[in-house]
């Protein structure tokens, strides 16, 4: 083969490997989960399912009354706010991490005092 029909043929070749997308992450969820009844907590982040996101949050919880409070959708954040004993929360997802966080702290009941961030994360 010539040299410049060898060109011809690898140059093109090699263009379009360069301009070729980079593989697509995989989406990700997360989930928090609460036991109003005995303050424990629970949270999971970057699964592959929502369903499989909640499952974890509720395990890691490891209380028999856990539910999800609040799901974390691909590309979002969530944040859980509670009480001194964990007995009142606000949770929240938004797009951003100190979004989300104010957001937690808005959504925990005002009658339970003070309430601090106790997990936050983001999901890609």
């Amino acid at each position: 083969m010539r040299r410049s029909t060898m060109i011809a043929v690898v140059l093109p070749a090699f263009g379009a490997m360069l301009l070729a997308a980079p593989p697509a992450r995989a989406a990700e969820y997360g989930a928090i989960a609460v036991d109003e009844a005995s303050g424990k907590q629970g949270a999971r982040w970057h699964e592959p399912t929502a369903k499989r996101a909640a499952e974890a949050a509720i395990s890691e919880c490891g209380a028999s009354g856990c539910k999800v409070v609040t799901r974390i959708g691909p590309g979002m954040c969530g944040a859980l706010a509670a009480s001194e004993d964990g007995k009142k929360v606000g949770a929240a997802e938004r797009k951003t991490r100190d979004a989300a966080r104010v957001a937690a702290l808005a959504n925990c009941p005002k009658t339970s005092g003070e309430c601090t961030i106790r997990l936050s994360d983001c999901s890609k």
